[in-house]
């Protein structure tokens, strides 16, 4: 902090500065008060800067450390209890919540016809984007407040996207015509520009939030639809190794097979088998392995 910002401090009866320091605290509530009378219906938040650059918010958190550990002085108690500063601590989250919040007001404010995208920075360096996308996974699993609900709608925020389920539907049966032993993982596109994986991933987060509805749910049953990834990476590995059998019918993966799908060939069937030892293995799962004679 340069020196000329603390000239103009002067002492009081409250709080003689004996030291820069105490010419330092003064400084920043003097800047407390200024931050007060132009914002009197809120104190400074842990990002908050008055004037700019300095990080007044955190000064004022710092406080709060202090006078729960009992560490500032009565003096200065005195003089942050006469202007009712408030002692309870601010949750980081819930200050991060309202942060966004504000930079989405912002960016409406800026882009009054659209809604930021899943990567879009604002301001720059600031992942807008993927906060409002986690806004709506957390609605769609019941995992945000009545409160901050109320806050969204209260600018027009769209909770729930425009309902194309029947269109990504359809893009799905398309991709499991060309991908039929595997499911999208959850930032693939399918096609170029389509996030399908998060679809899926959004189907499966309704499903366990019991919010998918009977005709959804019976659709993508219909296609054989995997709502555990476990279930996903099993699949893909058995698949692999029906490949691998059909490739070499009269072998199995050994130790030193020289490409990496083999050797992580080996690894998941030395799980199997650890896992039928252990009694830990599904019924159907080692009937799929004893349908392709696995070598236990």
């Amino acid at each position: 902090m340069a020196t000329k910002k603390l000239t103009n401090i002067r002492a009081t009866a409250e709080h003689p500065i004996n030291s820069r320091w105490d010419m330092q605290w003064l400084w920043q509530y003097d800047n407390l008060l200024k931050f007060r009378k132009k914002k009197p219906n809120k104190w400074p938040s842990l990002t908050d800067q008055h004037p700019t650059g300095n990080r007044l918010g955190q000064w004022a958190q710092r406080q709060r450390d202090l006078h729960e550990a009992r560490l500032l002085a009565k003096e200065r108690v005195a003089m942050l209890n006469k202007i009712s500063f408030p002692w309870e601590k601010t949750d980081g989250r819930d200050v991060h919540w309202t942060t966004q919040y504000g930079h989405l007001v912002d960016y409406r404010k800026k882009n009054p016809k659209k809604w930021p995208f899943a990567r879009e920075e604002f301001p720059k360096g600031n992942r807008l984007g993927l906060w409002v996308w986690r806004q709506r996974q957390n609605f769609a699993t019941d995992m945000i407040s009545k409160e901050r609900i109320q806050l969204l709608k209260k600018i027009g925020f769209p909770l729930e996207l425009p309902d194309r389920w029947e269109t990504h539907f359809s893009t799905l049966k398309d991709y499991r015509k060309k991908n039929p032993n595997r499911w999208p993982k959850a930032r693939e596109e399918f096609p170029a520009g389509n996030r399908l994986g998060l679809w899926c991933h959004l189907q499966r987060c309704a499903y366990k939030a019991d919010k998918l509805s009977r005709e959804r749910l019976k659709a993508l049953e219909g296609l054989g639809f995997q709502w555990s990834v476990k279930s996903m990476s099993w699949d893909r590995n058995y698949q692999l190794l029906k490949e691998y059998k059909k490739s070499a019918p009269k072998k199995w993966p050994v130790i030193d097979s020289s490409t990496p799908e083999n050797r992580k060939l080996i690894t998941w069937s030395s799980i199997q088998r650890n896992k039928r030892k252990n009694k830990k293995l599904e019924k159907e799962k080692i009937a799929a392995l004893d349908k392709i004679g696995f070598r236990w």
